[in-house]
Parts: structure tokens; sequence; C-alpha cells
């Protein structure tokens, strides 16, 4: 074409674009897929909270109900085990409905089974998956997560519960062509300083009875990769094989995770600790000389079989041997709790600590609500504050981004601390409203990607095919109806004519004539009693 038009090229048959004839079938069924699957509530933040019991020196009674069977909790501003006869003035009531409500009498299990349990199978199946403690410091954010004692079968907490779910699954489905491979590390944030817990000291471990705050911790870089995302740099993971590995590491995480006291608690965590869990999954796909799906003895049989030289069963095993890869990974998160510096009498190197730790937490309500504006309004372009804290930075993909996340709020149902509950809920109730788009994590190879998607093409065909069907179902129901009310028209009347029909079926009902005209209309229509029709007189 001449004149600066624009040229076509004809592209022979059977070639394609860049990447291949499997590269066209991904992109087309990443579209439908995209299509099919927008982002719902499958996708949102799950909000639990948890109410601890009332301690011993806490005499002004509770302020929080907890409706199990409708999953809501309640504040009231009087006691709620005072008689409503002898309240002597009105009463401020707010009532929060989450994905799950846990009284001061639920057990470490149930709070696990209910809530942890499916994020860690998100993790198995190989997504991001995070869990975090979010409230006040006293409220048992880390009696929910870590538990008193990891081997305590009854207090043991959802960590040490996650890394025996774990490892049942890998005990219940490893074979000879399905591996795993389970890494773990831990991060401490204080004072806006990542370190490594599980890294040993540069000087050395630190002598008995000093804190790890004393103990020269190297402080670590977050950055960000294209395909990794998020992560920190130098960090050390450990290979583990059985639960007690596990719990040897966050014994020694624990000893090096900076705590203090304070008037509200003995044993306050002065750092966010996050917990990471990466499991690999890898399976091996035999191939037979047909294209079917061989056991690893038969294939193994038929190579040997087969009897070539090396060089040749190399070639011919590299073809008929495919590897598919999944990982996922487990963030579990215990913030330090907000806390209020009158309450807690902190002063000199704990008041820098409340400071820290409240602009932290302070950044992460900024972001959450960040991404609530940006998602509700429909537009990219609100400004997600991510990097105004580490939390926020490492959090980053938990939070809108490529991972599934379930927040855990934990609060005092005493009455001094009624503003802090109040606080928490509405944070948590903000939270439930931010979406995140999960992706599983999977490495195929070409042949491997492309048996993936000539079964998702067989579903989808399968699909459509139900979907015609349905739609001439639709077409012969319209026609049954069509007939029915024909039928039902010819059994009142066989001669009725058109525009009397009209006529009568005129939006305002059944129309009378002008008594003056009456007669002249029924003599233009000619209609008699034997039409079946009433004349008007």
């Amino acid at each position: 074409m001449r004149g600066g038009g624009l040229k076509t090229r004809r592209r022979r048959p059977g070639a394609a674009g860049a990447g291949g004839p499997i590269q066209s079938i991904m992109d087309e069924l990443d579209r439908s897929s995209a299509a099919r699957s927008p982002r719902g509530h499958d996708d949102a933040v799950k909000v639990v909270v948890r109410v601890r019991p009332l301690l011993a020196h806490e005499s002004s009674g509770s302020v929080a109900r907890v409706d199990k069977r409708l999953q809501t909790v309640t504040i009231s501003d009087v006691d709620n085990d005072v008689p409503t006869i002898n309240r002597q003035r009105s009463v401020a009531v707010h009532t929060f409905a989450f994905d799950h409500a846990y009284d001061a009498g639920s057990t470490q299990a149930e709070v696990y089974e209910t809530t942890a349990q499916p994020v860690v199978e998100s993790c198995l199946q190989g997504y991001n998956a995070t869990m975090f403690a979010y409230g006040q410091t006293g409220t048992g954010k880390t009696y929910t997560m870590d538990g008193s004692e990891a081997r305590d079968p009854v207090a043991r907490g959802i960590i040490p519960r996650s890394v025996e779910q774990i490892f049942r699954h890998v005990a219940g489905h490893a074979q000879k062509n399905v591996r795993f491979l389970a890494r773990a590390s831990c991060i401490q944030i204080y004072q806006e300083i990542v370190s490594d817990l599980l890294a040993p000291p540069r000087n050395g471990i630190a002598p008995e009875g000093t804190s790890a705050v004393a103990s020269p911790l190297e402080a670590l870089a977050i950055r960000e990769d294209p395909k990794r995302g998020v992560y920190v740099d130098g960090l050390s993971e450990w290979v583990v094989r059985q639960p007690s590995e596990v719990y040897a590491l966050m014994d020694r995480a624990s000893r090096s995770r900076a705590t203090g006291a304070t008037r509200m608690n003995d044993f306050s965590s002065r750092s966010h600790a996050v917990f990471v869990v990466i499991v690999e999954h890898s399976e091996t796909v035999y191939v037979g000389e047909d294209g079917r799906e061989l056991a690893p003895d038969d294939f193994a049989r038929e190579m040997r079989s087969a009897g070539l030289k090396r060089a040749e069963a190399l070639a011919r095993l590299e073809n008929r041997v495919k590897q598919t890869f999944r990982v996922g990974k487990l963030n579990l998160v215990d913030l330090a709790g907000s806390e209020r510096v009158g309450v807690s009498g902190a002063t000199g190197q704990r008041l820098e600590e409340s400071k820290k730790i409240n602009a932290s937490l302070s950044a992460l309500g900024n972001v959450i609500a960040a991404l609530v504006t940006r998602q509700t309004s429909g537009t990219t372009r609100k400004h997600v504050p991510y990097r105004d804290s580490k939390l926020t930075r490492l959090l980053e993909d938990s939070l809108g981004g490529n991972c599934r996340t379930t927040m855990l709020a934990t609060i005092s149902p005493a009455a001094e601390s009624i503003a802090e509950t109040l606080s928490t809920l509405k944070f948590a109730m903000r939270a439930k409203r931010v979406t995140n788009v999960p992706r599983l994590n999977e490495d195929l190879d070409q042949a491997s990607l492309l048996r993936k998607y000539e079964r998702e093409l067989r579903r989808l065909r399968a699909e459509l095919k139900e979907r015609n069907r349905n739609v001439v179902d639709q077409r012969c129901l319209l026609e049954l109806e069509e007939r029915r009310r024909r039928a039902e028209e010819n059994k009142h009347g066989g001669r009725r004519r058109p525009h009397l029909v009209a006529w009568r079926s005129s939006p305002s009902g059944r129309p009378r004539p002008h008594k003056g005209d009456r007669k002249k209309w029924n003599q233009k229509r000619k209609i008699t009693p034997r039409d079946g029709f009433k004349t008007y007189t």
C-alpha cells in the first residue's frame, strides 16, 4: 500500500508472535481468566477479633461482648455485667462484624483451626500468605502467635501449630516424584532497624542476662525484585526437616528479640517480629513414547529396557522428564502493641521505643486508608505510602499485592482501655475493605505449561458447551411461553381482532368511549354479542 498507509503482513500458517504458540495460548487464557475472575470478596483481607480475659487488677468490669453466632463484637461504655435496670445514664453502644469473633473462653486450637489453618493451606498450595496480629500492648498478640510453650499441646500458638501442619502435609504427599523443601527465617524491626534474629551476632553470642538490644545485630536493607517481590537483603534462611528444628529456631529468635517491662505488661514486645516459612514443592512428570504420563518405576523400567548408550539415554531423558515448581511463602507477624505513654509510664529508652512503635503503626494505618480510598474510588492515582515505614515496606505485598492476608485484632475488655479498644476495632473495619491480588507462584517448563493450558482449554470448552445448552433451553422456554400465550388468547375469543386487543391492553386499562360516541363506535366496528365481546350501550 502506498501513500504512507498501514502495511500488513500475512502470517504463515502455524506461525506465532514472540514466545511461540504456547505464549499465544497463555495470553488468551490469561485474558479469559481475568474476565472470569474479577477481584471480589475472596481476595479481601480477612479480619478476626479476639478478646482476652480480664486481668486481676482490672476491677472496672468488661465492656466487650462477643456474639459467636453473628460473629460480632459489641462495645458499651458501662460494665456489661451490670443489669440494665440499674444503669443511671444512657449507654453508647458500638457493634462491629468480622469474619470471626472469639471471646475470652476461646482456646488456642479453636483460633487456629478456624482462622490460621486456611492461611497455611494457601501457602502449601503455592500462594503467598500472611497473618499478622495487631492491637494494644498487653492484649495477647504474642500469646496468640507463639503461645506460652511451643511444645505444649494446649497453650502453643499459631506459629508452632502452622509448622506442624506443614510437616504433616509434607509427610502425607511426599513421593518418589514429589519433593518438598522448607526454609525458615525470622526478621525483627526495632526502632526502624531491620535485623536478622537467627543470624549470630557479629561479636559473638550475648552474655547471659543481657538484653537483645545490647547484642550487635547487623542492620539489613529492604529491597525489591520483579520476581521475588519485596525481600530483606542478607537474611539467613535455615533448611528445616522436622518441627523440633523450627522450635529451636523460635527459642533462639525469642531470646534475641527486644523486650521490656512497662506498667501495662511485664514482658512487652518492643519490636515487630516476622517469622517466615518458605515451602518449595517440586514434582517430576515422566512421559512415555506415546506422550502419556508414566509412574517413576515404569519409566525407569522402560529406560533400562531401551539399551541405549549413556549420551543417547541422557538426551532422551531430558526430553521426557518434565518438572514443575511451586513456592509458597508464609509470613507470621507479631506486631508490637500500640500504647499511650501516660498509661504505660514509659520513660527514657522505653519512651523512644514507644515513639517508633506508634509511628510505624500509624504508617500502617495510613497505608490501609490509602488502599481503601484507591480501591473504592476505582483509580490508581492515589499514592500509597509504603515507604514511610520499614514495617509497611516489608508488608507491601501483603497489603494490596500478591498475597492472601488475614489480620488478627486483639482487644482488652477492660473499661479503662475502651478508647484503645474502639480504635483497634475501627482499624480492623478499615482493613476489611482492602483487597489483594493473589497469584499462584508456579514455574513450568514449556511442555508442562502447554499441558496445563490444554487442560484449561478443555475446561473452557466444556463451560462454553454448557452455556450454549443453557441458551438453547432458554430459547425453548420462550417459545413455549409464546405458544401458551396464544392458546390462552384463542381460548377466550377465537376471532379476536388485533386492534381490539391493542385497545384493551392499553396502559390505562380497558377504556370506555365517550357516552355520545358509544353507538357510533359499535356500529363502526360492527360488534355483536356473537363475537364474544360486550357492546357499549
